[in-house]
């Protein structure tokens, strides 16, 4: 097949059913520049980069003393054995293990520089409750994005069949350097070779898959088989060449039934390994696209600013029925696209995107492990085969159609009257339909500390299952602005890019017919420290044909929202527009949006494998909040509703606070000099009637007035009062705060800066009238739900010199 101009078959890394199920976002924690704040870290896969890192330790090998360095710390919880590497990872690195801080040769515990390749493995024996600092650096300077695997093993490595290790689903450091042999396989000549035995049970029926993929140290050899001693002529599955010299071996599991997983090497090889164990959810009855391990993204024009990329697609069919891959004019074959998304601090943003890639012949190789069974001809991807089309064969225009005519969900494409029909001899320049991104986004004086993503997306008309068709990699770019670009691939994860943010909560969104695809939303919400928070939002339309035309976030009357912002990455779609959504509060949400289909059908909506970003700044604390996307095609539904993190909307308390249950009096007065308030606190149920009242005020030096001030907790601070406002949905209705009874109910309304009045306070006494008394917020609710009202008499007469000055008050506390 040499028109397709293929790359080295790469499989995939799996993320495993348990700690790494994909569409959990904790594979990228937060990295600490110190020692000293070392990130806490479990068992598992941790992305990081030590890019815009500073050096803070040194460690015995590797010349790391002036290298950048991150810290992290594991705590065992058992008596063991942690391993920790970065193998896979496309540069440098040093590892280094360490007892305290500052993290030095005196106090280290393991040290390596190249042992996987040029990354590194790092092991000591643990104690219960003993913590163990993880310094990531680099060789003689060199930085970079990074994955870290972590795991810990209560029980030696064995080598023999009948001891073998059990595993889980997730990731085990091991090595072949100090085994016997044990067992032999039929694949990769290995039966004289060194091995080391695992066991895994099924507690469901699933699709095991084993690989150690990222190891990149030996030529290994696996295989599963079904009982000891293992031969092969109980092997159920076995591969010596799969990703790279690396292995990947898959079978389908039956609950209840034991596997036993062989790790070897080829002709006598040994080494160390990394061993990825999965067990996925079995597809039903078909072909089924799974995306294996991206190796290659590459630079192929320039166009001023913009660079005009290509990404390698790895697909493989795990499914029961071969893959249709007929090329043009019959639709039936797969298209792939890619995207590079970048993460900076709290924000997740695509910066790039390309057009889809029209499949047009299969290879039957075996990338992915699973067994390939060769179809007659490459009309079809055999079961079990792979096929992988290199980046500079994905970069070609001439094989490159708009998003726009692909339906993702159900994989239909007309050719007649198609770009490729009607176009594909036309001129373009460097960049055009390729996968697009500026200098200014990749630039690291321009992104500080940013890491990057990319997403390799395969659809197909007759693919069972679409939530394995899509993975995504940490990437690495170096290079300067203005000249050309080089890319370094970590491991691929199956899963949309945006499972990739740190930290994110995500929610699924698609409608309950399951007539359309997904969409995913992700949030991130960051306390500001001022009575603000920082809201940053992302959608990424997975597989919906019909878009994302808007995106509704409900807002109290009170929420005060500033420093909002959008970005959606160009698209050179000649159907779509690039005009950035409009922004509208209308007093009880915050909405983005595009024009409507009906209005123009070349707006711009949010269309499959893309991903639009929204920020904010609010001064309402996160609480859970039912947001709307709006769906941009006609169709029903018009829209889709989930629950995520916004700001917090509604009363603060479920019932009113009057005077009608024994009011709590106090005698208030104005001394004519500062003073803090004296305070009496009432404790009461959330949602209770609780009254608080307020005895006739001693009239001082200048009229005296009543307000209501909100702090948060109790007690009441000074130090909390911020000058922003919420609707508390608490009334007073009415309550004394007067001799007379107020003429109107006392409510607490909208507060700012400067404040706004609350309305219905009044003068005692009979001195002229002056400015209402305001409403002042705290900077949040310290638990769901609670908050502190104060009522407190000043005097802010422009005659008195000390400003205002209080003496005594009633602090109501609603739990």
């Amino acid at each position: 097949m040499n028109r397709h101009r293929r790359t080295a078959f790469f499989a995939s890394r799996f993320v495993s059913c348990g700690l790494f199920a994909f569409a959990v976002a904790t594979t990228a924690r937060a990295q600490s520049d110190s020692c000293g704040s070392a990130t806490p870290i479990g068992t598992g896969a941790f992305f990081g980069s030590t890019v815009s890192a500073s050096n803070d330790g040194s460690s015995s090998c590797g010349e790391t003393t002036t290298s950048n360095d991150v810290w992290y710390r594991y705590t065992a919880a058992d008596d063991g054995a942690l391993q920790v590497t970065t193998c896979g990872s496309n540069w440098d690195t040093v590892l280094s293990l360490h007892s305290a801080c500052p993290g030095n040769a005196g106090n280290e515990l393991d040290c390596n520089d190249d042992s996987c390749n040029i990354q590194s493995v790092v092991g000591t024996p643990m104690t219960t409750g003993q913590s163990v600092l993880i310094r990531v650096a680099g060789w003689q300077g060199a930085t970079g994005a990074f994955t870290l695997h972590v795991s810990f093993s209560t029980s030696p490595g064995t080598d023999t069949c009948a001891n073998a290790l059990p595993v889980v689903a997730g990731t085990t450091i091991g090595d072949t350097l100090s085994a016997s042999n044990d067992g032999s396989a039929n694949c990769g000549s290995s039966d004289t070779t060194p091995d080391v035995w695992y066991r895994f049970t099924a507690t469901e029926d699933c699709r095991l898959r084993v690989n150690t993929c990222g190891s990149n140290d030996y030529d290994s050899v696996l295989s599963i088989h079904s009982g000891c001693p293992g031969t092969a002529a109980n092997t159920i599955s076995c591969n010596d060449d799969s990703c790279g010299t690396s292995s990947s071996v898959s079978t389908l599991a039956t609950a209840g039934s034991t596997y036993w997983i062989r790790v070897s090497g080829y002709a006598g090889a040994t080494g160390n390994f990394i061993l990825n164990v999965s067990c996925d959810p079995p597809t039903g009855a078909g072909a089924d696209i799974l995306v294996g391990q991206i190796g290659s993204l590459a630079q192929y024009g320039r166009l001023a600013d913009i660079i005009g990329c290509g990404m390698d697609s790895p697909l493989c069919n795990q499914g029961s029925e071969p893959l249709d891959w007929i090329a043009n004019p019959d639709p039936r074959h797969p298209f792939a696209t890619f995207g590079v998304y970048r993460i900076q601090g709290t924000r997740f943003e695509q910066i790039g995107q390309s057009w889809c890639k029209h499949g047009y012949g299969a290879g039957q190789s075996d990338a992915c492990g699973l067994g390939c069974s060769p179809y007659q001809d490459e009309t079809h991807l055999g079961v079990g085969c792979s096929d992988t089309y290199s980046s500079d064969n994905n970069a070609e225009r001439s094989i490159l159609g708009p998003r726009s005519e692909i339906n993702p969900w159900t994989g239909a494409y007309a050719f007649a009257g198609s770009y490729l029909d009607l176009h594909a001899g036309d001129p373009v320049d460097p960049i055009e339909h390729r996968l697009r991104i500026h200098d200014s986004d990749i630039d690291p004086a321009d992104n500080p500390g940013a890491t990057y993503v990319g997403e390799c997306h395969i659809v197909g008309h007759d693919d069972v299952n679409h939530l394995d068709s899509v993975g995504w990699t940490p990437v690495s770019p170096s290079g300067a602005s203005g000249g050309g670009w080089s890319f370094g691939l970590g491991g691929t994860t199956n899963g949309t890019a945006i499972h990739a943010w740190p930290g994110a909560q995500l929610t699924t969104f698609q409608d309950a017919g399951s007539t359309d695809g997904r969409a995913y939303l992700g949030v991130v919400v960051t306390d500001n420290g001022n009575g603000t928070w920082h809201y940053d939002y992302a959608i990424q339309n997975f597989d919906m044909d019909r878009g994302i035309g808007s995106f509704r976030i409900p807002l109290g009357a009170e929420t005060h929202v500033t420093n909002a912002g959008f970005h959606a990455p160009e698209s050179d779609d000649p159907e779509f527009s690039n005009t950035p959504w409009s922004l509208a509060f209308n007093g009880d949400a915050l909405t983005w949006s595009t024009e409507s289909f009906a209005s123009n059908p070349h707006a711009n909506p949010i269309h499959w494998a893309t991903a639009y970003s929204f920020r904010f700044d609010a001064d309402s604390p996160p609480a859970d909040t039912t947001v709307t996307l709006g769906l941009w095609k006609p169709g029903s539904p018009a829209s889709l509703t989930g629950t995520t993190a916004g700001p917090r909307v509604g009363s603060c308390l479920a019932g009113t606070v009057n005077s009608s249950t024994g009011p709590i009096a106090d005698v208030l007065s104005v001394n004519g000099s500062a003073g803090d308030p004296q305070t009496r606190v009432v404790t009461a149920a959330r949602g209770s009637a609780v009254a608080v009242s307020l005895a006739a005020a001693t009239q001082g030096p200048v009229a005296p007035r009543y307000g209501l001030w909100v702090w948060l907790g109790n007690p009441a601070s000074a130090a909390n009062l911020v000058a922003s406002g919420q609707t508390l949905g608490c009334t007073v209705n009415p309550t004394p705060l007067q001799r007379n009874s107020l003429p109107q109910p006392f409510r607490c309304l909208r507060g700012g800066v400067p404040p706004v009045v609350c309305s219905g306070v009044t003068e005692i006494g009979g001195a002229p009238p002056r400015a209402p008394w305001t409403l002042h917020r705290n900077q949040g609710f310290a638990t769901a739900g609670s908050f502190t009202l104060q009522g407190v008499l000043q005097d802010a007469g422009a005659g008195n010199s000390t400003g205002f000055s209080v003496t005594n008050a009633v602090v109501l506390v609603i739990q």
